[in-house]
């Protein structure tokens, strides 16, 4: 399989690629727990897993190489690639990383003290035998060799960013040292047969000169380095100017929170922030989509545990906690809901995607309603304050611009693909944006015409809320989705026809029109208007509630246009039938299915006992598994089947005792074993009102936490439970602390399809 560099995205076995990924640092998460999280990923709609290799992790002391059990980084790609998604190695030497040293080993530093990140001749060595070893197993799974490697980057933010928490330097004063430093890898990985492109997130001059290399971004809206940062406007700059592809390496998936600095760095020993809200995620994704990025890669999709003595010396020695969309645990936070909507949505319409391209002229909008009632203004008292200026109109003040962009496509007829990004989320916060107009013109677009949107409604934006909405994307051959309020999740084939998934809010009303090559019957479950606006426009207002819209519109090729609840479409699965995959919605985590004998087995995780399940399907069925109640029924008019009711989920009791030891608030308990049968784990969710906590079993370090009440706690008991113990968890300058049982089961279903 070959890959290469166009300039607008890549090019992977003769296709145009969108690459949507995330990190998963394989050191911090022991190796039961790897094909796990690789699920959790694959079904958010990931196509590629980014990793650090990281040094210190392979070679703790000197010519003393582990690459076998939790350090099998061969066995790692290869699940990877057996789950049918690419790589995206980082191999370092320094890697930052939240590592100690950056990801050097200590005894380099030892070694060679201020000569490391320099090419000193005696680090130079060193390094070399590091990519030697790591090569080793890199090359022969690169996608040009039949493997899921199809980029990799030397060393990680060369001459911009060093460790801080270690001392580690950013990399040389002289900016052409810094391109020698890149170059010597550049040579090693070619000499080692490396053919596939380098993606580059360092700071040297000459880089736009090395071919198949293409030079890398990452977001960090806020961070615990600068402070609270706030969105730019939406432009067209970087697409006007870009001569490779638009990929961000580093798109925020949460952020560390430094408690305290060693050496200091700037006011320390205290909490620092951020708390990154999941919204903030959804709306760094919409923009890089907007301004025409075909690369979005998160940083970090996983959290776990550094190895002992792993970590950077500025974070708690043990737990990560990135606030990642899959937690330490392997639980799921806001934050996989939002990007697996995003994840869904690349992955039905990526060659629609990476058709178009970032258009300012092409739509504008503008709220002319009132902001919520008690909001009149941007929130800030004081300021018409001394205005000198002319005062604007009572009648007109609530009128105001919305952040707004479309990636356009220019086609022959009509500009099929477009999609106009909306944006109302801010870091300091955002009002109601209601009653908004969208105003397309044909400027720049072959046979496009003015037109405003919508028609029939009028859109709103909540506070921290962003949309994007499709304008004349196809969805059969002759049949467009004009335009939908509602924003896409989903599209394949459905029985003998196509079926088309879309979200809104609850309760929010949507206004749905379709371009069809002519009239069919149209049948409808659950209430919604549907109309004929022509003889070729159909238009469609509804509403998403609990239960799912479904229209059936017969035509040439049959149409299902389904809407369903933005809550819902968070906890969409994929399961695999005699007629192909379909797709259900669960608070259970439907992580893979096969097809054997007509029946479907799944594997199924939970840590809820109550559970719903939709499921999309042209053909009956009936549900099979260790359930303690199973209420089931099937609609054969609309293809949907709904299922409900209780899962057998052991809940075992930790007695813990209490006290107050000066400033500390402890809990004890023994625990054994035993406490974990039946269950894939047993995680103590814990909220409390304190500076830090750890938790200690038999005096052994096994979790901490330095964030008080503004994250909660996860210790997943499973990983460090052994033969048992005193379980102990201190609070430190702590008045309140709550600690949950929760229990997580995994079992094998099955589907009897009738």
């Amino acid at each position: 399989m070959d890959i290469s560099v166009a300039r607008d995205y890549l090019v992977i076995d003769g296709k145009p690629r969108f690459i949507f990924g995330g990190d998963f640092n394989y050191t911090r998460t022991p190796r039961r727990h790897w094909r796990d999280r690789l699920l959790k990923m694959k079904t958010a709609g990931l196509n590629t897993v980014t990793f650090y290799t990281t040094w210190a992790y392979h070679e703790p002391s000197k010519d003393s190489w582990n690459w076998s059990g939790d350090h099998d980084l061969a066995h790692f790609i290869d699940l990877i690639h057996n789950e049918g998604m690419w790589v995206i190695a980082r191999l370092g030497p320094f890697v930052h990383g939240e590592w100690r040293n950056g990801g050097l080993p200590q005894w380099v530093i030892d070694e060679l003290g201020p000569k490391v990140r320099t090419n000193s001749p005696e680090y130079l060595e060193l390094t070399r035998k590091w990519y030697e070893q790591v090569l080793s197993i890199i090359v022969p799974r690169l996608i040009t060799r039949g493997g899921p490697i199809i980029m990799v980057q030397l060393e990680n933010e060369l001459g911009s960013a060093g460790s801080r928490g270690d001392d580690i330097a950013r990399g040389a004063v002289n900016p052409e040292e810094n391109t020698k430093h890149i170059l010597f890898y550049h040579r090693i990985v070619r000499e080692h047969g490396v053919d596939v492109p380098i993606i580059d997130i360092n700071k040297f001059p000459g880089k736009e000169n090395i071919e198949n290399l293409i030079d890398a971004k990452g977001c960090y809206i806020t961070s615990c380095f600068g402070g609270e940062g706030e969105f730019p406007p939406l432009t067209t700059e970087k697409w006007n100017n870009h001569k490779r592809p638009l990929i961000s390496i580093e798109t925020m998936g949460g952020m560390f929170v430094r408690y305290f600095d060693w050496p200091p760095y700037r006011h320390t020993n205290g909490y620092q922030g951020p708390i990154v809200q999941p919204e903030l995620i959804e709306a760094i994704t919409y923009h890089h989509l907007a301004e025409g990025y075909n690369g979005i890669n998160y940083y970090t999709f996983v959290d776990g545990q550094h190895p002992e003595g792993g970590a950077e010396r500025m974070l708690p020695p043990r737990d990560m906690n990135f606030q990642a969309p899959i937690t330490v645990v392997g639980n799921l936070r806001e934050s996989y809901r939002i990007i697996k909507r995003i994840g869904w949505f690349l992955r039905a319409f990526q060659q629609e995607i990476l058709r178009s391209q970032p258009n300012a002229n092409w739509m504008s909008a503008v709220s002319y309603g009132w902001a919520h009632p008690g909001v009149e203004s941007s929130g800030d008292l004081f300021e018409n304050y001394h205005k000198e200026a002319e005062p604007v109109p009572d009648h007109l003040r609530h009128i105001q611009r919305v952040e707004c962009l479309g990636r356009v496509t220019r086609g022959l007829n009509l500009s099929e693909s477009n999609f106009a990004f909306l944006l109302n989320t801010k870091v300091q916060g955002t009002h109601w944006l209601r009653d908004i107009r969208l105003l397309t013109n044909p400027r720049g677009i072959s046979c496009e015409v003015w037109q405003e949107y919508p028609q029939l409604i009028q859109i709103s934006l909540p506070p921290q809320r962003n949309k994007c909405l499709p304008f004349y994307v196809k969805v059969a051959p002759g049949s467009f989705l004009e335009y939908s309020t509602a924003e896409l999740l989903d599209r394949r084939q459905f029985d003998n026809g196509v079926q088309v998934i879309l979200h809104a809010e609850a309760n929010e009303m949507t206004e749905t029109s379709l371009v069809l090559p002519h009239q069919g019957e149209i049948k409808k479950k659950e209430e919604a208007m549907v109309f004929w606006q022509s003889p070729h426009t159909l238009r469609v207002l509804s509403t998403p509630g609990p239960d799912m819209q479904i229209i059936c519109i017969d035509n040439e090729i049959p149409i299902r246009l389904v809407l369903m609840e933005r809550k819902l479409a968070g906890d969409v699965w994929e399961i695999i039938s005699p007629q192909g995959m379909l797709v259900a919605a669960s608070n259970m985590r439907l992580l893979e299915s096969c097809f054997e004998d007509k029946k479907t087995k799944i594997r199924i995780q939970s840590n809820e006992m109550d559970f719903d399940l939709f499921l999309l399907t042209p053909l009956a069925l009936f549900l099979k598994g260790p359930f303690i109640t199973l209420k089931e029924e099937y609609n054969p008019k609309f293809g949907l089947y709904r299922a409900s009711g209780t899962i057998n989920m052991p809940c075992p009791k930790i007695d813990f005792s209490r006290k107050k030891v000066g400033k500390f608030y402890i809990w004890e308990a023994e625990i054994k074993p035993e406490l974990l049968t039946g269950l894939r784990d047993l995680v103590l969710y814990i909220q409390y009102e304190g500076t830090s906590a750890k938790a200690t079993l038999n005096g052994k370090l096994i979790s901490d936490h330095a964030f008080g009440q503004y994250l909660f706690w996860e210790i997943g008991l499973s990983d460090c439970i052994g033969e048992g113990g005193l379980l102990r968890i201190e609070f430190e300058n702590c008045r309140k602390a709550d600690v949950l049982i929760r229990p997580i089961v995994e079992f094998e279903a099955e589907i009897n399809w009738k």
